[in-house]
């Protein structure tokens, strides 16, 4: 029986082995940013609830009850005014006796500060759009300047 000479069993990589090779890497190094939006879109923070908090703080004064807006809102908004005070500003804006709930947005990445665009309809029928700050401090709370 004859043997024949030479190298046996070397092999190169080829172009497809390379190419798996990079896909794979990209892959892995997607995995953290995917996994990270996905935490956040589905795990974190809901946008429903300062929505809900603006809705009826905005409700409030639809009904005349500035009291209770008033008390939805953040500390730092009610050391600036009174509930008085609060209510001319309202009736300066306009009372709304309807609205529209617009965008909302988180403020920071902890989402414990939050925007809600309202459109607001008085009397008259003339609208005007505000922004409302909302922050939680434990719950929801307007703490926009808007009134005051």
């Amino acid at each position: 029986m004859h043997t024949p000479s030479g190298v046996v069993g070397r092999r190169s990589w080829g172009p497809w082995a390379v190419a798996a090779a990079c896909v794979v890497g990209l892959l892995v190094a997607a995995i953290p940013p995917v996994l990270g939006f996905l935490v956040l879109a589905y795990g974190g923070p809901d946008i429903d609830e300062p929505r809900a908090a603006a809705d009826r703080f905005v409700q409030h004064l639809e009904q005349n009850q500035d009291e209770a807006a008033y008390r939805s809102m953040c500390s730092q908004a009610k050391d600036r005014i009174t509930v008085a005070e609060f209510t001319e500003a309202v009736e300066r804006l306009g009372r709304p006796v309807s609205h529209d709930l617009g965008r909302a947005g988180f403020g920071n990445e902890a989402g414990s500060s939050a925007f809600v665009t309202v459109r607001l309809t008085d009397r008259s029928g003339a609208t005007t759009s505000v922004s409302l700050r909302l922050e939680t401090e434990p719950g929801w709370r307007v703490c926009s300047d808007t009134f005051g």
